[in-house]
């Protein structure tokens, strides 16, 4: 992202910026600074580390061919969006900005100049240099941490975490404000407890953000914590540390802010995309009955932007990757082509017009001719179109004139639904299935919390969990039972844990769409699904189903 002319380090994109889009806050994720607030997210390319299971990895990993998929904007323009926007202030976020820190400081001291807060979220690891030129128009930064193992930091590209800690705390003694995200991943525990103790020997004001590990990039699921194991984490660590929250957990409580004196929730939040969350409700403008004050900075709003569609945090990543998983499926595999779809897809309101097609398979098909006609593979995408419709052909003729059972599509808990509108019910259809996520008309990204007696209301025949946050079969039924949620899906035990990518993001949402047929209705289904998926992983991925390390990215079959 920088070369050098006439014997200075120069940027070689400057000005030049990928996303500039509207946010709220706790997208971010922010949880104690402005809640509420709207600010102007800005974004780049690139990164000063490759750290395994980056949720950004398709931004970062090849800023050669990707800088050239940026549009110029200058400093003045995007302050003057933003306030047009009447967004607070301004935040990067989605790749590093010390990457793009000439370009940043440009916005930021303007913003400075005009009145708006200044933020972003950054792995922290950056020079004395670096660090006194952001200290200046810095208001709140989320620092990631990457962990205590050596081989992990290794494969990071860290030599020194000691630099990160120590800018933490000179980030916090300059006044900054600072919230501390810690990835969980199986197995690393202790990893992240020794970090969060760490970071209270800063300032126990911090909070600490802990992010269950999704299997993006190149891990795999065997690094995914079970959302109730999170959880339990979560309540260790807040044995030493006032307020923690847990992220990527779908219908969990641990995302509330709740008073250290007594107990009560301040603020209720759920998910709101990966690494987000959105505040449902605050009691007290943070002040709790007992007088307890809950430690953030700025004003409470009493009304939330919300993001329009894949807009926002890192939610166009995984618009990005969506395109990308159809590349891999077209066999496609030179990374010079990513400018181009760039271009093509995110000009003008491009983010939002891959939501609104993915939510059909009609639609879907389009998108991938428009793909293959983009990288030249027309004949290999028609291929690709033909396979998939011939198979939801052989599952519509099959479950035609069944009986349709309710089905609850849920993301983790399953008090957490997806969208009514969501690619995902669209395939429960198909599959012979009432969606019942339908019935409930509040949204949210990617769907909104349930109450038990919407639960009861919703009485499902089936529950199918995502495969993007997942959880384990058993803990469904265990949080059914620990909440009394009955219904014949409980009472059965018919419930479908899918798997990862099988019914969103990638091609492979036909595989599970012969899965959910086969179980709805298997006196009509007859096929062996085991060889249909292996067959279709063969062809369009050139490996066996045996050999599959799965994985929750949308663009590799296989972690390995």
């Amino acid at each position: 992202m920088y070369t050098v002319t006439n014997s200075e380090v120069t940027e070689r994109f400057p000005d030049q910026w990928l996303v500039i889009t509207p946010v709220a806050v706790e997208t971010i994720p922010f949880v104690h600074a402005w809640p509420n607030a709207k600010a102007l997210q800005i974004s780049t390319v690139g990164c000063n580390l490759t750290c395994p299971g980056c949720v950004s990895e398709v931004l970062v990993r090849s800023p050669d061919t990707m800088g050239t998929g940026l549009k110029h904007r200058s400093p003045l323009s995007i302050i003057e969006e933003a306030e047009q926007e009447q967004c607070q202030g301004i935040i990067f976020c989605l790749n590093e900005p010390t990457v793009s820190l000439p370009s940043f400081l440009r916005v930021a001291h303007l913003a400075k100049e005009r009145g708006m807060f200044v933020g972003c979220s950054t792995n922290g690891y950056f020079s004395d240099h670096t660090l006194n030129l952001l200290i200046p128009v810095l208001d709140m930064v989320n620092i990631g941490l990457k962990g205590t193992n050596p081989d992990v930091l290794r494969s990071c590209g860290i030599r020194d975490r000691g630099i990160v800690m120590e800018n933490i705390s000179r980030l916090n003694a300059a006044g900054v404000h600072v919230e501390a995200a810690l990835m969980h991943a199986t197995g690393q525990e202790e990893d992240l407890i020794q970090q969060a103790r760490e970071v209270m020997a800063i300032s126990d004001t911090i909070p600490v953000q802990i992010m269950r590990c999704m299997a993006f990039g190149e891990l795999g699921e065997d690094s995914e914590p079970a959302i109730p194991d999170s959880e339990r984490l979560c309540d260790h660590i807040r044995t030493f540390v006032p307020h923690v929250y847990l992220f990527n957990s779908p219908g969990s409580s641990y995302l509330n802010s709740v008073c250290t004196s007594c107990g009560g929730v301040l603020i209720s939040r759920e998910m709101y995309g990966p690494m987000g969350c959105r505040p449902l409700n605050s009691a007290g403008n943070g002040v709790c009955s007992c007088g307890y004050h809950l430690p953030v900075i700025g004003t409470i709003q009493q009304t939330r932007y919300e993001e329009e569609g894949m807009k926002g945090g890192y939610r166009p990543t995984r618009a990005l990757e969506f395109i990308q998983g159809i590349v891999s499926c077209l066999g496609e595999e030179d990374p010079a082509c990513a400018p181009h779809l760039w271009q093509s897809f995110m000009a003008g309101d491009g983010l939002n017009r891959i939501h609104d097609r993915i939510q059909r398979i009609p639609s879907y098909y389009g998108i991938i001719q428009e793909v293959a006609d983009i990288i030249g593979r027309k004949e290999v995408g028609e291929d690709l179109i033909s396979t998939l419709q011939g198979m939801v052909h052989r599952v519509s003729d099959a479950v035609e004139g069944a009986q349709r059972p309710r089905v609850l599509y849920s993301m983790g808990y399953p008090n957490f639904m997806i969208n009514g509108g969501r690619f995902e019910n669209h395939l429960v259809e198909t599959a012979g299935g009432e969606p019942v996520n339908q019935l409930i008309s509040r949204t949210g990204k990617p769907g909104v919390t349930i109450s038990y007696d919407e639960f009861a209301l919703l009485n499902p025949d089936w529950i199918c969990i995502s495969g993007l946050f997942s959880l384990p079969k058993e803990s469904c039924l265990q949080y059914c039972n620990k909440h009394n949620l009955t219904s014949p899906a409980v009472t059965d035990n018919n419930i479908i844990e899918m798997p990862a990518s099988w019914d969103f993001g990638s091609p492979r949402w036909i595989l599970g769409l012969m899965l959910l047929a086969a179980m709805f209705h298997p006196d009509r289904c007859t096929w062996n699904l085991k060889d249909e998926v292996d067959r279709f992983y063969r062809r369009f991925y050139g490996i066996s189903f045996d050999s599959v390390h799965p994985t929750r990215s949308f663009i590799k079959a296989s972690a390995r």
